[in-house]
Formats: C-alpha cells, sequence, structure tokens
C-alpha cells in the first residue's frame, strides 16, 4: 500500500493549524468572483441612473466651454473629469473591494504567511509541471470554464430568443428609450451569467474543500508522531515517573531516619509517624508503604533503631488515608496518642538502661 492509500485518516486540528500557517488554507477564488460580480451588477442596477445624469451633466459642462483653450482651462477642464470619474466609478469600486474582503476573510480569517509564495525548485521541475497541466486540477479547471462559456451562450441565446419580437420596435422609439431598453436587456443577461456562475462556484467550493481534506490526511504513523510530540514520549514519560519515584523514595527513606514510630500491618502495611509541635499540633506521616515498600521501611527502621508497633487497623487506615507529609486526622488521634504514650515509654525504658 502506497504513501497516500495510508493517508485515511482526517487532520488533526494541530496538522490544520500547521497547514495554515504555511498558507494552505480552505478557499475558492471562484466563489469570491461571482460575488463579487454580483455585487457589482447590483450596485450598476441601482446607480446607473445617477451616473446617466452626472455623465449628462459633465458632458453639458464640456460643450460649455469656450472654444479657445490655454493651460489653466485645460488643467481645469482635467480636474473636473477627473473628479467626476471618480464620483462615478467610487461606488462600484469600493463596493467590489469591500466585497472581495469581506468574502476572503469569511473564507479564510485574518492570515498573512509568506510561505506560498517562497520560491521552491518543485516548480521548476518538468514532471511537476507536466502533472500540474494534466491532473485533475487542470481538468476541473477546463471544466468550470467550458461550464461557464456554455452558460453565457446559453443565456445569451434565451434572452434575444425572449426579446426577438421588440427589436423591429426599436426603429420606431428615441434613443433614450432605446437605450433603456437595451440596458434592461443587458442587466437581465449580466444577472442570469452571474446567479449561474455563483452556482458553478458553489461546485468549485466544494471541490476545493474535498481536496482541502484529502491533502491534509494523516497515516497512522504520523497521529501517532503527533501525539508524542503532543504527550511526550511514552517511554520516555514511563522513564520519567521511574525516576520520580526512586527520588521521591530515596526521599523519603531520608525522612524516615527521623520518625518516632513505625506502625506495621504486620506484612503488608508499614506507617512511618513523627510528632513535631512546631510544625503540626498532631503527628504526621513521613513514609508509608506496602508490600516490598513496606519491608523496606522495617529495615530501614531496624537499621535506625526506631521503634515498630504492630497495630493491623491503624496501618491500614493511616496508608488508606493520610498521605505522606500530612497530619493524622482527629479521628485517630486516640489511636495514635495510645501509640506515642507506649513509644515514650520504651523510649525512658531505654534511656533508664543506658543510663
Amino acid at each position: 500500500m502506497d504513501a497516500i492509500a495510508e493517508k485515511r485518516f482526517p487532520a488533526t486540528p494541530k496538522r490544520k493549524q500547521e497547514a495554515r500557517k504555511k498558507g494552505q488554507v480552505l478557499k475558492s477564488q471562484e466563489l469570491t468572483s461571482s460575488i463579487m460580480l454580483l455585487a457589482m451588477i447590483g450596485v450598476l442596477r441601482f446607480w446607473l441612473p445617477s451616473v446617466l445624469e452626472r455623465f449628462a451633466d459633465l458632458m453639458k459642462y464640456v460643450y460649455s466651454l469656450p472654444t479657445e483653450w490655454s493651460n489653466i482651462s485645460v488643467a481645469s477642464l482635467m480636474l473636473n473629469m477627473t473628479w467626476q470619474a471618480a464620483q462615478i466609478l467610487a461606488p462600484v469600486l469600493l463596493t467590489t473591494v469591500a466585497v472581495a474582503v469581506a468574502v476572503n476573510y469569511i473564507q479564510v480569517g485574518s492570515l498573512f504567511s509568506t510561505e506560498a509564495i517562497m520560491p521552491k525548485l518543485s516548480r521548476l521541475s518538468l514532471i511537476e509541471g507536466a502533472k500540474r497541466m494534466f491532473g485533475v486540477r487542470a481538468w476541473i479547471q477546463l471544466a468550470k470554464s467550458l461550464l461557464k462559456v456554455i452558460a453565457i451562450g446559453y443565456f445569451l441565446y434565451a434572452v434575444i430568443r425572449d426579446h426577438l419580437e421588440m427589436f423591429p420596435a426599436l426603429q420606431q422609439i428615441n434613443a433614450l428609450q432605446a437605450t433603456m431598453f437595451l440596458g434592461e436587456i443587458l442587466f437581465e443577461l449580466a444577472w442570469k451569467i452571474a446567479t449561474a456562475f455563483l452556482l458553478i462556484s458553489i461546485l468549485d467550493f466544494l471541490y476545493q474543500w474535498w481536496e482541502y481534506e484529502k491533502n491534509l490526511r494523516m497515516s497512522h504513523e504520523e497521529i501517532k508522531e503527533e501525539y508524542k510530540q503532543n504527550e511526550g514520549d511514552p517511554q520516555l514519560k514511563n522513564e520519567m515517573k521511574k525516576r520520580q519515584r526512586a527520588v521521591a523514595m530515596r526521599r523519603m527513606m531520608e525522612d524516615l531516619k527521623k520518625a518516632d514510630v513505625v506502625i506495621t500491618n504486620p506484612t503488608h502495611y508499614a506507617v512511618a509517624l513523627k510528632y513535631d509541635p512546631q510544625k503540626f499540633d498532631a503527628p504526621y506521616v513521613v513514609a508509608k508503604g506496602q508490600d516490598q515498600v513496606a519491608l523496606r521501611i522495617k529495615e530501614t527502621a531496624r537499621e535506625n533503631r526506631i521503634i515498630m508497633m504492630e497495630n493491623k487497623p491503624l496501618a491500614r487506615t493511616l496508608y488508606t488515608q493520610v498521605e505522606i507529609g500530612q497530619a493524622v486526622p482527629a479521628e485517630l488521634y486516640k489511636a495514635v496518642a495510645e501509640v506515642l504514650a507506649f513509644v515514650m515509654k520504651m523510649n525512658r525504658k531505654k534511656r533508664f538502661h543506658t543510663a
């Protein structure tokens, strides 16, 4: 199975974010162009009467100018015509630009990436160039172009067919009425063609979405590698946990040497307690363990001559309810106090015999 066939898993959010940084985003230029075309036609449809009025005023101004020209009059004429042209074209241009920015933002969002314009040697490859010329994308582009040509041809034929009987009557009306009639026909044609282009662009967007998802698909190995990068290598994490446990064990055994008593189960549990009034009002746990760790605690206690006392229920309760470094809870004060009393009694006997 080749690499492409193995990539059958959808892209993860991290993969999509990395692709976005490289400029690989879901975007249909056809959709942007078709909506821009619709917006431009819509603005022209409602702005055209005002455009004609302004154009007529401009012509009147030109005809009213003196026949003798000077540098000042020519400059004034050019400035006036430029200003009038800007007023005529500004709504159309501004609307088109605003729509283009809005549609691109909706598709892509805020993005700036230089990756897409960086030079790549693969673009100079004849093989890669041939793939681009005869690949699926090239056939899709050809299909879109053919659909556009067919749409333009069909609607041009349909509009002329529907208004064919009206054309002979143009000879009997004045120029303004004929212009308005032809303008209505042109707008009808433009609307139909723009709507067809919008439908084609929606199909193109669906194709771009399919291709985008396909190109970002991941193999099982890539997903595992990404998981390792995000969560860390499982083997490394296990090794770190082992080291942490070893360090914690060494620290616990050092603290155990300062304990006052070790309470045992006697074989399954061992809990070491120390009483330090300056730290806690009650005794606190300095070490605890089960099975093999409990054996090590008892061995260390014997080596350091720490008193051990067998109390199965108390040892089990302390092991399950009290963490290392925590004080004994109030409900266990009585049982622990009896143990400490026994320890103090034993310590007094040791000092008496030593003396």
